[in-house]
């Protein structure tokens, strides 16, 4: 989950980006599929797809916020709060891995910035990760960074790059060096804290027209119970289908201490036998 935010909750983009997202309502058969489109404008508008990101895009698309995540956290493109605001994807593909090039290009990155992949400078200007194929297989390595893409990204040109940058910022290597980066952690465990979907609590589920998503967790009426453990050859001994006598618990079929099949509903007290 992202931090709470002092500022207040929105629930549009700004006006510019608005009329944007009516452009595509135009241009594509349906709001749906504008999905990722507008998911583009909510990275522009926030700097990262965040909760209230998504839940803006949800009520633009007309689908569910669940519907939004699982597209967001599908596509590894979309920028995440916990990436840095220079997020830097270099390729760890077997093209580019040859002859060491994704390893020179990431001695580089950690050399200037101090991160390796998985980790974001301290001051979250800066993340690294390796990423699939980028699609540039004869020109190794290829790394994308801030929506740029760039091949043979190494050497001279690499730290040229990471210089402009960290001009840019108004920061030096040797800043990076004296600081520990921070781990970043790409799990989504949870929706938006006031979302309830589907209405779960751990003794039922809420009825289909309770299913209000700001209702707190517990309330509205539960049609569903949830079942209790069930009991199967793997889970209960053997020895608790057959009582102390060797007869069968429960009037249920079973073997008796001999070995012998018995079964309560058939002739005789304690069922036929079987030698």
């Amino acid at each position: 989950m992202s931090p709470q935010s002092t500022t207040a909750h929105r629930t549009e983009f700004s006006p510019e980006r608005m009329a944007k997202f009516h452009e595509y309502a135009e241009e594509y058969p349906n709001k749906r599929s504008a999905l990722m489109m507008v998911l583009r404008l909510a990275e522009e508008e926030f700097g990262s797809i965040t909760d209230e990101a998504m839940e803006i895009v949800a009520g633009l698309c007309n689908v569910s916020v669940a519907h939004v995540q699982g597209m967001v956290t599908f596509y590894t493109h979309f920028k995440r709060p916990f990436h840095g605001k220079h997020r830097f994807m270099v390729c760890a593909t077997l093209m580019c891995a040859l002859e060491k090039n994704t390893d020179a290009a990431l001695d580089q990155i950690k050399a200037r910035l101090g991160i390796a992949p998985g980790q974001r400078t301290h001051d979250g200007l800066f993340s690294c990760e390796k990423v699939e194929c980028l699609a540039d297989c004869d020109k190794p390595p290829v790394v994308q960074c801030d929506n740029e893409h760039f091949c043979s990204m190494k050497g001279a040109v690499l730290d040229q790059y990471l210089d402009k940058l960290l001009k840019e910022e108004g920061k030096s290597a040797a800043e990076y060096k004296a600081k520990s980066p921070v781990d970043m952690d790409p799990r989504v465990p949870t929706l938006p804290a006031h979302y309830n979907f589907p209405g779960e609590t751990e003794t039922g589920a809420r009825k289909t027209e309770n299913k209000d998503p700001y209702l707190k967790a517990g309330e509205g009426a539960l049609t569903t119970n949830v079942p209790g453990p069930l009991a199967t050859p793997f889970t209960v001994p053997v020895a608790d289908g057959v009582n102390a006598k060797g007869a069968p618990s429960n009037n249920r079929p079973g073997h008796d201490s001999a070995g012998n099949f018995s079964n309560p509903a058939s002739n005789g007290k304690h069922g036929a036998k079987h030698g």
